[in-house]
C-alpha cells in the first residue's frame, strides 16, 4: 500500500511534461521566426525586383525619347510613341530579365508575372513573387490620353 500513496514519482513525471511542453513551444516558435523571416526577405527581394523592372522600363523610355530627339529635324517631325514602346514584347521581356535575376540573387525563386501599363501620365510595372503583387513606376507625360 506504501507505493500508492508515495509521491514521490509524480515530481519526475509533471517535470519531464513540463520539459517536452516546453521544448514543443521552442521548436514551434523558431519554425515560426523562419517563416517570419522568409517572408520578408521574399516581400523585400520582390520590392528590389520591381524597381529593377521600373528602372529598365526608364531606361527604355529615355532612350526612345533621346532617339525621338536626335531626330527632330526630319519631316514630318517624329513624335514618341511611348505606349507602343512599354507593349513591345522586348521591353517587357527586359524588364522580366532583370527582374527575375535580381529576384534570384535575393534569394526568393523566379517571378511568376511581369505587367506593364502606359496610362495617366505614369508607366506602372507590377509583377507577383511567391504570390504576392508588387509595383512601382515612373511619371511619363507621353502616357497621358489626350
Amino acid at each position: 500500500m506504501d507505493a500508492v500513496i508515495d509521491e514521490r514519482g509524480q515530481t519526475l513525471i509533471v517535470t519531464v511534461l513540463l520539459l517536452g511542453i516546453a521544448a514543443v513551444v521552442v521548436v514551434g516558435l523558431r519554425a515560426g521566426q523562419e517563416r517570419f523571416f522568409v517572408t520578408a526577405r521574399t516581400h523585400r527581394a520582390g520590392e528590389a525586383a520591381v524597381e529593377a523592372a521600373s528602372a529598365s522600363l526608364a531606361d527604355a523610355y529615355v532612350a526612345h525619347l533621346a532617339a525621338i530627339r536626335s531626330r527632330s529635324q526630319e519631316r514630318p517631325r517624329p513624335t514618341p510613341n511611348v505606349p507602343a514602346l512599354m507593349a513591345d514584347p522586348r521591353t517587357i521581356e527586359t524588364a522580366r530579365v532583370v527582374a527575375d535575376e535580381l529576384a534570384r540573387e535575393n534569394g526568393a525563386g523566379r517571378i511568376e508575372a511581369i505587367n506593364v501599363a502606359c496610362g495617366s501620365g505614369r508607366v506602372e510595372a507590377r509583377l507577383t513573387l511567391a504570390g504576392y503583387s508588387h509595383h512601382a513606376g515612373f511619371t511619363a507625360p507621353e502616357c497621358s490620353q489626350p
